[in-house]
């Protein structure tokens, strides 16, 4: 599957944020295995890459976390 820019709009208990697409549509996404082991913490309007399920389209993993100009340098 294709990854898909998403902004986190809400964080969710058992380490599941809402998501919203670029298409106005929500979903739960959850940490991909590869980034759980390394820590990351998400805060709301944080810009990821999420890949949809094919099973369960309300459902999606998030693969990467955009890191804009702003956020690395603190400002």
């Amino acid at each position: 599957m294709a990854a898909e820019p998403a902004v986190v709009i809400e964080i969710l208990p058992n380490a599941a944020y809402r998501v919203e697409l670029g298409n106005r549509e929500r979903v739960v996404a959850h940490l991909a295995p590869g980034r759980q082991r390394s820590f990351v913490r998400l805060r709301v309007r944080d810009e990821v890459l999420v890949e949809r399920t094919a099973l369960d389209p309300a459902r999606a993993r998030i693969v990467e976390v955009v890191r804009g100009r702003s956020q690395q340098t603190g400002a």
